[in-house]
């Protein structure tokens, strides 16, 4: 009885170890606090692409968006604008290893198959006219987004525009 009552005890002790250590590494968890940089594919009043920076609280739930123009959200994500998401000034998109901000112009074709309005003739990457396919959803899923309107922030941001430079996840994108 002793030993089983140990055993027990040890069984315990590693399933709350374990139930922590998963807590520690969870994105949520990860991502608690901020401000973090973040976008969204659906369009804002301002843009074709929705971009801000969100706050979280500690139980991992948006208090705060602060939308900004395309503009204003790079000059602060390369930090030649102040910005409460990047206080130090760094150049995350540089640390991340991109030379220039361009594949966020890029950011539309995730959603649409060519520009949606009047006068444009570039093609986007998406499956259907304004939103992409299933198939292409589930790709993105692994950035977070599960819905058209979630918003991508922190590392899923940073790979997800590693991504869009790559040629062959481009070409998987657009086959789906």
């Amino acid at each position: 009885m002793n030993n089983i009552l140990k055993m027990m005890k040890r069984i315990y002790f590693l399933i709350v170890l374990f139930a922590a250590q998963l807590n520690i590494f969870c994105q949520d968890s990860k991502y608690q606090g901020g401000p973090f940089f973040a976008i969204s594919l659906q369009p804002s009043s301002q843009d074709i692409i929705t971009f801000c920076i969100m706050e979280f609280n500690t139980k991992g739930e948006v208090v705060k968006r602060i939308f900004l123009k395309r503009e204003d959200w790079i000059r602060q994500i390369i930090g030649i604008q102040q910005s409460i998401a990047n206080p130090d000034g760094k150049n995350f998109l540089k640390e991340a290893g991109f030379e220039n901000p361009d594949v966020i112009q890029d950011l539309w074709k995730l959603r649409y198959s060519e520009w949606p309005y009047h006068g444009g003739k570039e093609k986007g990457w998406a499956s259907k006219p304004r939103i992409p396919s299933e198939e292409q959803m589930e790709m993105l899923k692994k950035f977070g987004i599960k819905k058209i309107s979630d918003y991508v922030y922190g590392d899923n941001l940073i790979n997800l525009l590693q991504v869009m430079e790559d040629p062959a996840w481009i070409s998987e994108y657009q086959n789906k």
